[in-house]
């Protein structure tokens, strides 16, 4: 699912709000969620998961296109995505669902 379709998705589930207002408000939540990356901080959404800015640190690569060794690569934010309990649960149903002393 890509940006367009979960606006879409979202502006069926409530034809009320003006298409206009549905993207503004998604437009601010990722306009905040950049801002607190920039800031290192993390976001958590309780019940879907957490968000962790990470730094990768500096380090000597190599250019695949040429094989050009020993190119410097700088230091560099990422961010790491860890996902809820609650979510792992929906996601693996059946899997929760299995007691261990049914399989015996």
């Amino acid at each position: 699912m890509v940006r367009s379709e979960l606006l879409q998705k979202m502006r069926n589930l409530h034809p009320n709000i003006l298409s206009k207002d549905m993207e503004k408000i998604f437009e601010i939540i990722f306009l905040e969620f950049t801002k607190a990356f920039k800031r290192d901080e993390n976001i958590e959404i309780r019940g879907f998961g957490t968000y962790k800015v990470t730094k990768r640190k500096a380090r000597i690569g190599r250019n695949p296109k040429t094989g050009e060794k020993n190119i410097k690569i700088a230091e560099k934010k990422a961010i790491k995505w860890k996902m809820s309990k609650t979510f792992f649960n929906r996601l693996n149903k059946k899997f929760t669902d299995i007691n261990i002393s049914d399989t015996y």
